[in-house]
């Protein structure tokens, strides 16, 4: 039976990051399910929601063997639901992930430092920014998106400028700054808590793609990955691109080689 596909779009994110770069990908895309992570409270209790998922992407997919795909912030949902799906995954690829804070001195020079500094030390005062935040998609998108890509690197640079790129990246922060802004600020409290200890849990072949040049998730977060988790099959180290350009690179190679990707 063939593989089902199953995408964790990133944070900020939603499913919009399968048309970022365009639907001259659309047949292929239709095949991929987005898990809707907003329909479940993300809150304290991480066994709770990463079990629900995965029982929510069960009860959709009760035979089929799963790709698990996670992107970014997604790829440590990914990473973290597997277990409870089981022998059932066949399969994970991680794309720029965010590793576990606890794995390595990630913050020093990682963009986005300050917010994940602010959610582990004052929730709070986290919600709070999240807030503004949701204000600034819904009235100055443009400047938002400008802000967010003003640390870019590598191939991430011309991709910001782009655009076509841009357009599709200004509903993305506005819904999930908007209205799945709960999910934003629940799914980044559960990252930011330690969860070093769950990686062993992850016993299902993983694969790994990450840009050299990417600082929202620095390249040494999948090095520490590649150590840490029981079963890597690839690293694949992309010279020159860093977060969403990484992003763009993987489904170029899935939609135009066999799954699961080769290099």
């Amino acid at each position: 039976m063939a593989e089902q596909p199953i995408y964790f779009h990133g944070i900020p994110g939603s499913s919009g990051e399968m048309v970022l770069f365009g639907d001259h990908w659309a047949d292929g895309l239709g095949a991929v399910h987005v898990v809707d992570r907003s329909s479940i409270k993300a809150g304290a209790d991480p066994a709770g929601y990463f079990g629900q998922l995965a029982k929510n992407i069960q009860t959709r997919f009760p035979n089929q063997p799963l790709r698990l795909i996670g992107f970014s912030l997604g790829a440590s949902v990914a990473l973290r639901t597997a277990p409870y799906l089981g022998s059932q995954v066949s399969g994970i690829d991680l794309i720029s992930a965010a590793a576990p804070l606890e794995l390595g001195d990630y913050l020093g020079g990682m963009a986005g430092a300050s917010v994940f500094r602010l959610a582990r030390s004052n929730p709070a005062l986290f919600a709070g920014l999240v807030r503004l935040q949701s204000v600034a998609a819904r009235l100055s998108p443009g400047r938002l998106h400008d802000a967010l890509f003003a640390s870019a690197q590598g191939a991430d640079i011309a991709l910001s400028k782009d655009a076509a790129f841009k357009a599709a990246m200004l509903p993305i922060l506005q819904q999930s700054l908007g209205a799945q802004r709960a999910t934003y600020i629940g799914e980044i409290a559960l990252y930011v808590q330690g969860w070093e200890a769950e990686l062993h849990q992850v016993t299902r072949p993983v694969t790994l793609y990450h840009g050299v040049a990417d600082t929202w998730s620095p390249v040494a977060m999948a090095k520490d990955l590649a150590r840490r988790l029981p079963s890597v099959e690839a690293v694949h180290l992309l010279e020159g691109l860093s977060h969403y350009s990484t992003l763009r690179e993987y489904w170029q190679r899935y939609f135009t080689q066999p799954s699961p990707i080769v290099s």
